[in-house]
């Protein structure tokens, strides 16, 4: 019997108001644009913020909300390879946070909740996952050593489970657009259940729980129709199926905000 687990994916998605703002720029010697941030009234960062190298690529991008960052924000080194990734609440980080070396490589990502890290793992330059390394004195396995590897083992797992359901996170998000009416209305949940194959496709969606709102559960479902395929699952992870269970959620007005959660559940 194959196992499978059961990911529970909550994405919070905050709308944000407009308030009135100015755009502030600066420049370098040459007149090429420095950075550019929106600001409001009481001279706190609202709204888009934008730097720029002196070659003209972007340095780094973000959204702020009455003074605080908000939402994804993005660097990149100065030939336009990504320098580092994540998403903020009010300034502190929340779900994936992901760096990578000047080459290109993946270098660290970690999972925050609350601004509290909860995993992180660290790669080489070369991507290799600095946790995996083995030193050579460790060829043969000491006595006992036995138990200390299934232990590693369901380490490694975990971990390579919670990183996948960051990155299946980052590319339902990317393509899961809520138009801002849903802003005044009153908070909607959809919960769909995801079959998916080991290279990242998807074999089935069932629909655990709508929304009243039949445009919010178009939306949704066309979310998932819009994606080819999700992330393949990482070396660590040896099932040929996974089942992952999402949650859309629109806050509404005046409702708080839910948090991303990725916890796994045991399925036989």
């Amino acid at each position: 019997m194959k196992n499978q687990s059961v990911f529970s994916i909550i994405l919070g998605l905050l709308l944000l108001g407009c308030s009135s703002t100015k755009v502030e720029k600066g420049f370098h010697s040459d007149s090429r644009p420095k950075y550019s941030i929106a600001v409001d009234k009481q001279g706190r960062k609202e709204g888009p913020e934008v730097w720029w190298y002196a070659n003209g690529g972007k340095k780094y991008e973000a959204t702020n909300r009455v003074g605080f960052r908000e939402g994804k924000f993005t660097a990149w080194h100065p030939d336009g390879k990504k320098w580092y990734e994540g998403f903020e609440y009010r300034g502190k980080p929340e779900s994936t946070l992901t760096y990578w070396h000047p080459n290109g490589k993946l270098k660290s990502q970690a999972l925050y909740r609350d601004g509290i890290q909860l995993e992180r793992t660290d790669f080489d330059q070369d991507g290799n996952p600095l946790a995996l390394k083995t030193p050579a004195a460790a060829a043969v396995p000491p006595p006992g050593a036995e138990a200390d590897s299934i232990s590693a083992a369901d380490g490694l797992r975990r971990t390579s489970l919670q990183m996948w359901a960051m990155r299946v996170r980052q590319t339902v998000e990317s393509f899961w657009v809520l138009p801002r009416q849903f802003e005044k209305e009153r908070p909607y949940r959809a919960v769909a259940k995801i079959k998916v194959g080991r290279e990242g496709k998807i074999l089935g969606v069932t629909w655990v729980e709508k929304s009243p709102s039949q445009s919010f559960n178009r939306l949704a479902q066309s979310t998932f129709k819009r994606i080819r395929r999700l992330p393949a699952f990482p070396p660590g992870i040896a099932d040929e199926t996974l089942e992952i269970q999402y949650e859309f959620i629109s806050l509404g007005k005046r409702s708080p905000r839910r948090k991303l959660e990725a916890r796994e559940s045991t399925g036989e």
